[in-house]
């Protein structure tokens, strides 16, 4: 994708803040028929308040922290948490390397107690080892061009089928236009800041016939409002457009950000940028990931806002 046909995504993000509900920010993809090129799409947003008399728990990224909070109440949600495949897998190629083992060497013992004894011991402790390995991976080449990536998403969208077009039907209702629910995401607080990562498939968004959706509501309790707004706040984006290339996957990655009244981006040198949008280019092979260039593009609103 060249830099021109990037400014072609200028005003992706619409911030607004609710008629009805002032407290409320509703955040919008906008011209989504832009999109449909790409087989995925990222969209990570964080918002940390200015004034130390708001913290995290004064904001509410929904629905989607109402989700985080059934599932670890055991409660039953509309997303579930991601299993690990990788512990899995590690520990079967361990524990089927004792089992080839015993094949070779003593093949008279090898379904014996102390066989499977070893077997199941051997699965056992890969699936840990997996643990420190995945760690260490991940702090070896952090900074470094070809990097192994922490899991981005923790929760998966559990589809059903006749129930999810009657909810989808209400949530047209709810929002007063199409919302759409991403297929994988992650939801993270701190103390004085929220962050949500979303995760759309092309079959998420393709084929909708508004010009925009709604993918999540920011509310600010009403007693810390006026310090939220007044004392001004940092509300960042990331947007990730992705293309599929066989087991590879090519991501252009877009970053701007409103800092208070201003808008824009930190260029290579962390120095702000009003106006200014931050471009990376990325290739993925599982969770291995080649940063090949990085640039900013000047005067190009990739977020809106509107009062």
């Amino acid at each position: 994708m060249h830099e021109q046909d990037i400014h072609s995504f200028a005003k992706l993000i619409q911030v607004s803040k609710n008629e009805a509900f002032p407290h409320i920010y509703d955040v919008e993809l906008a011209g989504i028929g832009r999109l449909e090129g790409f087989d995925s799409v990222e969209c990570h947003v964080v918002a940390y308040p200015y004034s130390r008399q708001v913290e995290a728990r004064h904001i509410a990224f929904r629905p989607f922290e109402e989700y985080v909070e059934d599932i670890a109440g055991q409660q039953r949600s509309s997303y579930a948490r991601i299993g690990e495949p990788f512990r899995n897998v590690f520990g079967i190629l361990l524990g089927s390397a004792i089992l080839l083992i015993f094949a070779c060497f003593k093949p008279e013992e090898l379904f014996s107690v102390e066989s499977i004894i070893s077997v199941f011991g051997a699965y056992t402790i890969g699936k840990e080892i997996w643990g420190d390995l995945e760690n260490w991976l991940i702090k070896i080449t952090d900074n470094r061009k070809l990097r192994f990536q922490p899991r981005y998403y923790l929760y998966k969208l559990e589809r059903h089928t006749t129930v999810t077009r009657y909810t989808r039907l209400a949530r047209r209702q709810r929002y007063g236009m199409a919302m759409i629910l991403p297929d994988k995401m992650d939801f993270i607080q701190q103390s004085n800041s929220q962050t949500i990562r979303m995760y759309f498939n092309q079959d998420d968004y393709a084929g909708i016939a508004e010009n925009k959706v709604h993918i999540l509501s920011i509310h600010i309790e009403p007693e810390s409002l006026t310090a939220f707004e007044e004392n001004g706040y940092l509300l960042g984006f990331k947007i990730s457009l992705n293309r599929r290339k066989g087991p590879a996957v090519q991501s252009v990655e877009l970053f701007q950000s409103f800092d208070g009244a201003s808008r824009g981006c930190l260029d290579l040198q962390e120095i702000w940028k009003p106006e200014a949008v931050l471009c990376r280019r990325t290739t993925s092979v599982g969770r291995f990931k080649w940063y090949q260039a990085q640039f900013v593009l000047p005067e190009m609103h990739l977020i809106e806002r509107s009062s």
